[in-house]
C-alpha cells in the first residue's frame, strides 16, 4: 500500500509539472537563485508635505524572485494583469538603467498592505522588483539609484524614500522637472504609534492627481509651508506634543475630500480622543492619526467609529515606525 500512495503521489506531482511548464527551472535546477523581499508600507505627504515626506511603517508586502534558465516573467499565482505590467515594467526598466543581460524570472507577491488605499502599496512592489532584481545581477545600483529608477516607475518619490530607507524621510526633487534628486532620513522611536484607518472603498493615485488645481492661492502656500517646517522639526526634535493642532494643509487634503467620504470625521475624532494629529495617507483612502502608544487603542476605536456611523466598513491598524527599510535575502533550496 505505501508503495502504491507513494507512486500515486509522483504521478499527481508529475501531472501538476507537465501541466505548469513555467515551473521546470525549480524542478530540474536546483542551482537557480531565489530572492526574497520584503518591503514596509508607508504613508506619505504627512499633511503639507505633498510629495515630499513619507514615513515607514511596520507593514509589509513581500516578492520572492524566482530565478529561471531563460528570459520569461511569470507569476506563480494568478495575479491582475496591472500587477504583471507592473512587474515586467519594472524589470525592462532595471535592464535598461544598468545595461545588464535581462534574466528570466518566475515570482510571487503576498502582503498585509492594502492595494489603492494611500499606502504605498504598489511602490512595494516596484521597489521589491527592483531590489530583488539588483541582488540578483550582483547589486549594480546602490541605494540612491533604486530609489531613483522606483520613483521614475511609481512617480512617488516620497514612497520610494520609505519603503528603501525606512525611517522619517524628506525627499529632494529637481525643482524644473520635479525628478528625484536625493532624500534625508530620520529614525523615529517605536513610542509613536500611527493609528492607520482603511475605509472599504479604493482610491486611485491617477484620479485623485487630476482633482488637483493648477495654481494655489498665496496664502494656502504659505500656511501649508509654515506647517510644513513646523512638522519636520518637531518629528526631528522627538517632542511630539507640539504636533497637536499645528499640522494643516491646504495644497491637496481639500481637493481630495470628496474622493476620501468621512476621512476628515475620522481625523478629527482620533485627534479628540487623545491623538496628536492626524492626515490623509497619500492621497487616500487611508487616514493616519498619530499618537502615544498608550491613547492608540482608544484613536482607533473613535477613528473606525466615524466610518461605521456613516455606513463604512473600516480596518484599523496600529502601527509603528520600520527604521530599516526593505530587506533583502538570498534563499537556500531547502527554504
Amino acid at each position: 500500500m505505501g508503495a502504491l500512495v507513494g507512486g500515486t503521489r509522483f504521478l499527481f506531482s508529475l501531472s501538476v509539472l507537465l501541466s505548469t511548464p513555467h515551473l521546470y527551472p525549480l524542478f530540474f535546477d536546483m542551482s537557480l537563485r531565489s530572492i526574497l523581499v520584503q518591503a514596509p508600507a508607508s504613508t506619505s505627504n504627512c499633511g503639507p508635505g505633498f510629495d515630499t515626506l513619507s514615513i515607514a511603517l511596520s507593514l509589509y508586502n513581500f516578492v520572492r524572485l524566482i530565478e529561471r534558465s531563460d528570459d520569461q516573467i511569470c507569476a506563480l499565482e494568478s495575479l491582475s494583469p496591472r500587477t504583471q505590467a507592473m512587474v515586467e515594467e519594472a524589470s525592462l526598466s532595471f535592464v535598461q538603467a544598468t545595461g545588464v543581460a535581462a534574466l528570466g524570472f518566475d515570482y510571487e507577491i503576498w502582503g498585509d498592505v492594502p492595494e489603492a488605499r494611500g499606502l504605498g502599496s504598489s511602490s512595494t512592489i516596484r521597489a521589491a522588483i527592483v531590489a530583488g532584481l539588483n541582488k540578483l545581477h550582483g547589486d549594480p545600483l546602490d541605494m540612491e539609484a533604486m530609489i531613483r529608477l522606483t520613483t521614475q516607475l511609481d512617480n512617488a518619490p516620497d514612497n520610494a524614500c520609505a519603503a528603501f530607507a525606512g525611517g522619517f524621510c524628506i525627499a529632494r526633487t529637481e525643482p524644473e522637472t520635479f525628478a528625484y534628486r536625493e532624500h534625508v532620513r530620520f529614525s523615529l522611536p517605536e513610542s509613536l504609534t500611527f493609528v492607520a484607518v482603511s475605509p472599504d472603498y479604493q482610491v486611485l493615485t491617477e484620479k485623485s492627481r487630476r482633482v488637483l488645481p493648477d495654481t494655489i492661492p498665496f496664502h494656502d502656500v504659505v500656511r501649508s509651508a509654515n506647517s510644513l517646517a513646523f512638522l519636520v522639526g518637531v518629528l526631528v526634535s522627538g517632542d511630539f506634543a507640539r504636533l497637536s493642532g499645528a499640522v494643516n494643509d491646504y495644497i491637496h487634503q481639500p481637493y481630495r475630500e470628496l474622493l476620501n467620504p468621512f476621512g476628515h470625521e475620522s481625523i478629527e475624532a482620533g485627534c479628540y480622543a487623545g491623538a496628536y494629529t492626524g492626515w490623509l495617507s497619500g492621497s487616500g483612502s487611508t487616514v493616519v492619526c498619530v499618537t502615544s502608544a498608550d491613547k492608540a487603542r482608544a484613536v482607533a476605536v473613535a477613528m473606525e467609529q466615524a466610518y461605521t456611523a456613516n455606513g463604512v466598513k473600516s480596518r484599523a491598524y496600529r502601527l509603528i515606525t520600520d527604521n530599516r527599510g526593505l530587506t533583502v535575502s538570498v534563499e537556500s533550496p531547502k527554504d
